[in-house]
């Protein structure tokens, strides 16, 4: 940090500038700071040091009114060029100060008398005006005033965007949300308040636009990290953050669409319709007769012929699967959403009952602790056994084939844990998918 050697109040002036009765004193001032230098040592180490090292400048005092300003140049020529429209415009106006007429003397005289209760000189308070209606996008001050007095009294008002997301955090957290739900808000907020930290009410719509359209992958993964957004700003609307009651930048945030798929052949329109995703029995059975891999054959079983969510396998206990009952019970600890439960179908129990006993105790993906290692574990199988790996194309066939057998998309959707909405984006404008081809799937 530099700082001044010299005492330009009690120095000599180097120099002076004069416009009629107006005269400004030039002060010549060194500063110094402290700059890392690096020394490169006989052995060829670097060493960082620090060293003092000295600018000369120079100070151009004067009072602006009420107001003393400093303001300092590089160069004596630069100064004094500084000094001369400061004398120039400070004879100016003192000349005009002496041809006030009776009426703006009044005026002058007015008000510094209303100046007074707020400790401000006339000069200060009118370049603060002047200041403030910059500053204000729209409306006027007055209206800033009502606005502030019936919205903002109980708005923690500065409150920085680090700090505002620390306390959602820690909010969330005395709630119990469930890990991945942390870990999701801690990439999707924790990544926008890197963006742009300093006042968390400065961030505004526009800025989570742009935000939002620099990310990379498709709409979802755009509207994913929205959604947590307008949640994290409905946070800091309900804790005095943000104004309470009226819409925050995150709700006013545009939301994305994907552009709808233009079909100019035939062909085009019947690829479009084939599910493309998904497994076919086939597969599957090359997948479940790999030998080597017995434990995470079973949670392969377990995934294709019920549905559960990867996330919710690593979660899951042997306990929790009921065969007696005929069940697969998902307690909210390990659903995704909601608790349910989910039926043990003839294919499945009958691969459950030939795992032996001992097995059947711990987590059912004991060897596996997180959904991105079960994952990754999957693909190795796909690859010994010669079948593509395809994302989530577990739990979808199991969607298209359960739809074909039952034909009851509230059902589905109630064991899948998922919405009859979301069935229907996703599965009802496919192919059909043959009833034998379906049934086949759950003899697996």
């Amino acid at each position: 940090m530099a700082k001044d050697i010299d005492n330009v109040e009690k120095g000599k002036p180097v120099a002076e500038e004069s416009v009629g009765s107006v005269t400004i004193f030039i002060y010549r001032s060194l500063n110094s700071c402290w700059v890392k230098k690096k020394i490169i040592q006989p052995d060829g180490a670097t060493v960082v040091t620090k060293e003092l090292k000295v600018y000369e400048s120079f100070v151009v005092p004067y009072y602006d009114g009420s107001i003393r300003k400093t303001p300092r140049r590089s160069t004596l020529v630069k100064a004094q060029k500084l000094a001369k429209e400061v004398a120039t415009r400070l004879n100016r106006d003192g000349a005009r100060a002496e041809f006030f007429s009776e009426r703006d003397r009044r005026i002058l005289v007015f008000a510094k008398r209303a100046a007074l209760s707020t400790g401000m000189e006339v000069d200060e308070i009118c370049r603060k005006f002047v200041e403030l209606n910059k500053r204000l996008k729209e409306g006027t001050l007055e209206q800033a005033v009502d606005f502030m007095n019936n919205h903002g009294r109980g708005v923690k008002h500065g409150s920085i965007s680090e700090e505002v997301y620390k306390t959602y955090l820690e909010h969330l957290q005395k709630r119990n949300i469930g890990d991945y739900y942390l870990r999701d808000v801690k990439r999707y907020v924790g990544n926008l308040v890197a963006a742009f930290p300093g006042v968390f009410s400065q961030i505004n719509t526009p800025k989570i636009d742009r935000y939002l359209e620099a990310l990379g992958g498709g709409v979802r993964n755009k509207n994913n990290h929205r959604d947590a957004i307008i949640s994290f700003f409905n946070f800091g609307e309900e804790k005095g953050f943000l104004p309470y009651g009226m819409p925050h930048a995150a709700s006013a945030s545009t939301e994305f669409r994907k552009g709808r798929q233009k079909i100019s052949s035939e062909a085009e329109a019947l690829a479009l319709m084939q599910p493309k995703d998904i497994y076919s029995p086939e597969e599957a059975r090359k997948l479940l007769a790999v030998k080597d891999e017995p434990l995470l054959v079973h949670t392969l079983e377990i995934k294709m012929l019920s549905g559960v969510r990867t996330e919710e396998i690593v979660r899951l206990w042997w306990v929790m699967v009921a065969e007696k009952e005929g069940l697969i019970r998902i307690p909210d600890a390990v659903g995704k959403i909601d608790a349910r439960h989910v039926p043990i179908l003839p294919a499945l129990d009958r691969r459950l009952q030939a795992i032996a006993a001992d097995v059947k105790h711990d987590r059912v993906s004991a060897e596996w602790k997180s959904a991105n290692s079960l994952y990754h574990a999957w693909q190795r199988l796909c690859r010994k056994a010669g079948v593509p790996y395809r994302k989530n194309a577990f739990r979808k066939s199991y969607f298209t084939y359960r739809l074909v057998i039952l034909g009851n998309i509230a059902q589905v959707a109630e064991e899948g844990g998922t919405s009859i909405e979301m069935l229907k984006k996703n599965y009802l404008s496919r192919a059909p998918v043959s009833r034998a081809t379906a049934e086949e799937w759950f003899s697996l």
